[in-house]
């Protein structure tokens, strides 16, 4: 079943452009939350790559400018599994990269097919409310 779930998720990004004009500024790296199929996916690879599962609290965000604890050396260190959040920055309207330009944001007709194939693989793997975060609350 977690293959499954992990062939899913990795379908549902291949969806989303990779091709926004990365500035490698990490202004929109700050907390963070994602789904429970995606939890199986983060630690699998965190794993595999002997990385430590991080929560901070919110002394520690401010600490650190509230960027991602999984923000280290100016570089992500989940980068290969980052939540969709996080690809959908730069992406759409609602999350706009200051640096990109408009005309390379995914449509509106592909961001309901992203929802949808979304919605679909968190109602199937019974993970509605399930949700994690790098926030200790």
């Amino acid at each position: 079943m977690k293959n499954e779930i992990i062939e899913s998720l990795e379908k549902i990004y291949s969806s989303i452009n990779n091709y926004v004009n990365w500035r490698h500024c990490h202004e929109c790296c700050g907390p963070i939350i994602w789904s429970e199929p995606e939890e199986i996916l983060i630690r699998k690879y965190m794993f595999q790559h002997k990385i430590k599962y991080i929560h901070w609290t919110k002394e520690d965000f401010l600490k650190n400018n509230n960027k991602c604890p999984y923000l280290q050396n100016d570089r992500c260190i989940i980068y290969p599994v980052r939540p969709i959040v996080c690809r959908l920055q730069g992406n759409i309207s609602g999350l706009k990269c200051k640096f990109s330009s408009s005309d390379k944001l995914i449509s509106e007709q592909q961001i309901e097919s992203i929802r949808k194939k979304y919605i679909y693989l968190i109602k199937n793997t019974d993970s509605v409310n399930k949700f994690y975060s790098t926030k200790k609350l």
